[in-house]
């Protein structure tokens, strides 16, 4: 397929919220305990419900413009906790059940990965945690100047809900999306006032102020942050009603001070397993 980049839902998606009556109920129950904190689920009785689970990642890491893109990176989450964490089940193994591949112009072209290890990490009040995945490049890989994945470690990071969790994200979604548009009409109306040659020096430095409030509280309404959340079924891997995970993820490695540094972006699917 084409890069991992742009594939947020357009706005016409949003307005679908009677799709699912399963999902209505749940917004429902959501509703009604907004006040309340929501409750994380226990990471220890979490963590064996994701043992031995299959997944496949596809990634596109560096230029917006020309990716390097691998994909069939199929692993299998292991049980062997290998560093105990707080806010996290731990780190464990992870199985590479094949080298993942990229393709350039002499053909397939695998890549070489080391040093795996996934933990689930969620902090308290937190109304979502992140599947962690990392491994290790042992050398840079490029397909062309500009599309490579330096050597050195990276991690995929997914979003993990709750059912109930989702349900009150997903309203959350709806109302920051319903205030968007009303600070978009807000803004409309102010630049159309700009343009109005009717309209006097006083009266269009005003609705100059106005649009760029308007644009301020769009920027600042947790918007883009919000697109994160699916608000469809097909949209997630459910694991388990206590572990919901998002297919879309980012790709992080760290710097040298020890931050964290996207990269590029992730996809995962449930791998088929045939044994």
């Amino acid at each position: 397929g084409g890069a991992l980049r742009g594939e947020l839902l357009p706005a016409s998606r949003f307005t679908n919220a009677g799709d699912s009556m399963h999902w209505k109920s749940l917004l429902l129950l959501a509703a009604l305990k907004h006040a309340l904190a929501l409750t994380i689920p226990s990471l220890d009785d979490l963590a064996p419900k994701i043992y031995a689970q299959r997944l496949n990642y596809r990634i596109a890491v560096g230029s917006e413009d020309a990716p390097f893109q691998f994909k069939d990176l199929h692993v299998e989450l292991g049980s062997n906790k290998m560093n105990p964490k707080t806010s996290s089940t731990g780190i464990h193994d992870i199985a590479l059940l094949q080298k993942p591949f990229y393709v350039n112009w002499r053909g397939k072209q695998d890549v070489v990965l080391e040093k795996g290890g996934w933990e689930l990490i969620w902090s308290e009040k937190s109304p979502h945690g992140f599947l962690a995945c990392g491994f290790v490049s042992p050398e840079k890989v490029k397909r062309t100047k500009d599309a490579f994945l330096d050597a050195g470690r990276f991690f995929m990071y997914h979003r993990v809900w709750t059912e109930e969790t989702l349900a009150s994200e997903r309203e959350r979604r709806l109302k920051i999306q319903d205030e968007v548009a009303e600070k978009l009409k807000d803004r409309d109306a102010y630049f159309q006032k700009l343009a109005d040659e009717k309209e006097n020096v006083g009266s269009k430095v005003m609705s100059y102020a106005k649009a760029a409030k308007s644009m301020n509280d769009y920027y600042t309404s947790g918007f883009a942050e919000s697109l994160y959340i699916p608000y469809y079924d097909d949209q997630v891997l459910k694991i388990d009603e206590s572990c919901i995970v998002s297919t879309r993820g980012l790709v992080y490695k760290t710097n040298d001070k020890g931050e964290a540094i996207k990269i590029g972006d992730s996809r995962v699917e449930f791998l088929e397993r045939k044994d």
